[in-house]
């Protein structure tokens, strides 16, 4: 009995060690806001347009200046944005979803590694560009 009872104490000193260190890596990072979940891509005339759901908390302001599409080794800047505007205020309703149409100058298929910078006021936030 006395040796499940130190196992166990020595489990829960491992767990709320392990909690500290994340609430002090999250302390230290950034926090820019809110996640990006890809939704779907088509092709355009000027190039791709890819929708995407933005989760962030409800009632909360966030601002997008600019995103970026990460082709390999191009960066491709996005040129207009649908649902809210680039370098201006948002806020999140009650549901805390925000869905965007954006468009970038790019002929071709993603692929599974091409990725998606959101230049926010709060800091960068890297997501994939597709599922």
């Amino acid at each position: 009995m006395k040796a499940l009872k130190t196992i166990k104490n020595i489990m829960v000193a491992a767990v709320v060690a392990a909690a500290s260190a994340l609430g002090m890596a999250a302390q230290q990072t950034p926090n820019p806001g809110f996640n990006v979940i890809p939704d779907k891509s088509i092709a355009t005339d000027d190039g791709v347009r890819i929708t995407l759901c933005l989760v962030g908390i409800p009632s909360t302001s966030q601002r997008i200046d600019g995103i970026d599409l990460v082709e390999g080794t191009k960066v491709i800047p996005a040129t207009d944005i649908d649902g809210i505007d680039f370098k201006r205020y948002f806020q999140f309703e009650d549901e805390g979803v925000q869905v965007v149409e954006v468009d970038f100058p790019f002929k071709g298929a993603l692929t599974n590694t091409s990725t998606l910078v959101f230049h926010t006021d709060k800091g960068d936030i890297k997501a994939a560009a597709k599922q």
